[in-house]
């Protein structure tokens, strides 16, 4: 005999099975198809055996076999739609940030792409940029393309996929024929889409080898060669040091501004004590040249017969040191001259307020 506690567990059992099982129902039917056939939508490594130290490149491969366009949407300036799990050699299993790292390939708008009927879609990814390749091994790549691909009557998804690469040991003769091949691709680009890849590339190769060729891509200023600063940043031997520190003198675009923020970032793990006190000198010294030449641009921006610059340039000084001391003479000039806009007035007077908030209640 079923007693009213039973009965009532019995019910409680029975109505959680059955959410249960309405709950698994919408989630199969709200799942997009699979893709058909005609549609092939892969991850690969562009090699399948790669070197220590060298750049690991995964392509992202989309063939329309289909009679009419699809959309794959990829995301813009990042691929948040690029599910990426690596697995290494040891065991440990690391995951891509769907935000992290940008890509060379701007997707515009809503970061999609269309695909015509029987046309291809190929984007080369620098997987060292999510992932570490530190060890010898084989390591395991399981991909996805989270979002659905799209047709204009219907949605489908792509499947996971899992590829493998082997690691070797470290090959000084291929890396540098690796470095060279990039540099020179770089270096004949006609485009800064063109270069940005192969220059991204080089910059992943992260030895001592690939410092002569990111120096060859940062003096010859090349199309991408904030790119080169970041490679020698990443590698960080005393050589990537003394060239960031050349860069210093360099008057060809914002050379000089991005090796100083890289020496900034690095001079904690330079291990030689010389280096070490030459680069706090030279980045102190830079970033005084820097900030001086920012108050001065933004001075000069101060009489220009545009409120919404004279207002932006009034901002940027206050928050710049020394800026509103350096623009003192100027900002009581604006502030006592009738003829000037009432908001570049209001400006000029909240800026000389702040240099000197006694004056406040005056």
């Amino acid at each position: 005999m079923i007693t009213k506690r039973g009965r009532v567990a019995t019910r409680t059992i029975l109505g959680v099975c059955c959410s249960l099982l309405v709950m698994a129902t919408a989630a199969t039917t709200s799942r997009a198809p699979k893709a058909p056939e005609q549609v092939d939508v892969h991850f690969r490594f562009q090699e399948g055996v790669a070197t220590l130290h060298e750049p690991v490149v995964l392509l992202f491969e989309v063939h329309n076999g289909l009679k009419q366009p699809i959309t794959v949407t990829v995301g813009s300036l990042s691929r948040q739609f690029y599910d990426l799990t690596l697995t290494t050699p040891r065991g440990q299993v690391l995951r891509k940030d769907p935000f992290s790292g940008q890509v060379n390939i701007v997707t515009l708008g809503d970061g999609k792409i269309i695909v015509e009927p029987g046309a291809d879609y190929k984007e080369p990814l620098v997987m060292n940029q999510w992932f570490p390749f530190e060890s010898r091994g084989t390591y395991s790549l399981t991909s996805k393309l989270t979002s659905d691909i799209e047709t204009a009557d219907v949605s489908f998804q792509a499947e996971s996929q899992t590829a493998q690469l082997l690691i070797d040991a470290r090959d000084p003769t291929r890396l540098n024929k690796i470095c060279a091949d990039l540099l020179q691709q770089a270096e004949m680009a006609g485009t800064v889409e063109a270069a940005q890849f192969p220059a991204l590339e080089l910059s992943y190769a992260n030895d001592p080898i690939a410092v002569s060729y990111l120096d060859r891509l940062l003096s010859a200023h090349t199309l991408a060669y904030e790119k080169a600063v970041q490679g020698l940043e990443r590698i960080g031997t005393d050589e990537a040091v003394e060239i960031l520190l050349s860069a210093l003198n360099e008057n060809w675009g914002d050379i000089a501004e991005l090796a100083t923020t890289s020496l900034g970032r690095m001079q904690d793990r330079i291990a030689n004590p010389g280096l070490e006190e030459t680069v706090k000198k030279a980045v102190k010294r830079s970033s005084e040249r820097a900030r001086n030449e920012f108050i001065k641009t933004q001075i000069a921006y101060l009489d220009y017969r545009s409120p919404q610059l004279q207002c932006a340039a009034i901002q940027n000084l206050m928050g710049v040191e020394d800026g509103l001391q350096q623009a003192e003479p100027i900002l009581q000039r604006l502030a006592n001259d009738p003829n000037q806009p009432t908001d570049v007035q209001a400006g000029a007077k909240d800026a000389l307020q702040k240099l000197h908030p006694s004056n406040r209640d005056r």
